[in-house]
């Protein structure tokens, strides 16, 4: 059984899951892949990237261009990135 965290639950409480943050990154100059990001005014290197994968849809409404990134960052934690290709920018987005 998991112990209450204390935490404040209710209607008035819940916010949303999975909205994209806005992120800097520097990309390696050789594979164009991102190297590092920044957020929050520090920058965190990128260990690894898992995985890419492309998103584009409701073209018929307001297009949506993805470049999906699934990363893990030295510290060893995963994270997805995604460089919105329409807007020319970076988000990070947690699960």
């Amino acid at each position: 059984m998991v112990t209450s965290s204390g935490a404040s639950t209710g209607a008035d409480c819940v916010r949303s899951l999975n909205l994209p943050r806005p992120v800097e990154v520097a990309l390696d100059a050789e594979s164009g892949l991102p190297r590092a990001l920044r957020e929050r005014g520090r920058w965190r290197e990128i260990e690894r990237v898992q995985e890419t994968w492309q998103v584009d849809d409701e073209w018929w409404r307001e297009p949506i261009s993805r470049h999906y990134l699934q990363v893990v960052l030295a510290a060893g934690s995963p994270l997805t990135l995604f460089h919105d290709r329409i807007a020319d920018r970076w988000f990070a987005q947690s699960y």
